[in-house]
């Protein structure tokens, strides 16, 4: 197993949090550009070809205020543009996947009744296929694209449009166990078939532990999550499992618990 963390708050920018992946024995880091610290503009050309020197996997998480839904097509041209910059700093520092959020769209009161918009409206639809098309021509050949299973995944839409990309076009996917592990047993299971059907296409594994109520990325061991049963439907693929658990010492007990859980 490919093990790795993910730096999100602990660390000034990515040299520290490779150095600390390094010390600690990870095989990769996950560099997640909720921090400003991460997001390409603050690496110059030589600072670049520094990170890809380093030999160490790096992977990167996207900002999760993206979204891929919007209709207003100056802004989402805008957010594809910024996911282009992403991809390109992937690129040249030999990043092994990048990890994007869908977005999401809002609820309006129809009746006494919040309605999602995207139950009344094509155009969101619309905006995500556009996008997932737009972002998988561009990555391809570049960097591995992954689609994460939050937020808009759960539209009743989303998987059609997503299926269809995956089938005709170079998209990957992150699972997080932990999302599948909270949404209950008929969506995890539908979560599970979704993943399944597209085994070869998941590039990233993202791991923290929860009672199956909330998201609370807790310490793996001291949820209710089944590792060993999730290890053994993805034993045919190899790849990075990321542990998403904040701050940095209690990734450090995760990854101790997770090598019991792996044995």
């Amino acid at each position: 197993m490919k093990i790795g963390y993910q730096a999100l708050f602990d660390f000034k920018d990515a040299f520290e949090a490779i150095e600390f992946g390094i010390e600690h024995s990870f095989d990769c880091v996950e560099l997640n550009q909720i921090n400003p610290s991460f997001l390409p503009e603050k690496y110059s050309a030589v600072q670049r070809e520094r990170l890809k020197n380093y030999l160490f996997p790096i992977l990167i998480h996207a900002p999760e205020s993206l979204s891929l839904f919007n209709t207003h097509r100056k802004v989402l041209d805008a957010t594809l543009e910024r996911i282009y910059e992403i991809i390109d700093f992937g690129r040249e520092i030999d990043a092994k996947g990048i990890t994007l959020h869908l977005g999401s769209t809002f609820t309006i009161s129809v009746g006494g009744e919040l309605i999602p918009i995207h139950n009344i409206l094509q155009e969101y639809r619309d905006a995500l296929q556009h996008s997932l098309i737009k972002l998988a021509e561009y990555s391809d050949k570049k960097i591995k694209l992954c689609i994460e299973n939050t937020a808009g995944f759960r539209y009743d839409f989303s998987k059609e449009v997503l299926k269809n990309t995956l089938e005709t076009h170079n998209l990957w996917l992150t699972w997080d166990i932990g999302h599948t592990h909270k949404i209950g047993k008929t969506l995890a299971q539908e979560d599970e078939k979704f993943f399944l059907n597209f085994i070869e296409k998941i590039n990233e594994v993202h791991l923290h532990d929860n009672h199956g109520e909330w998201d609370e990325h807790n310490v793996i061991g001291t949820g209710t999550i089944d590792f060993k049963y999730y290890f053994e439907l993805l034993k045919s693929i190899d790849p990075y499992f990321i542990i998403e658990v904040r701050p940095k010492e209690r990734a450090l007990e995760s990854f101790e618990a997770l090598k019991k859980f792996g044995s």
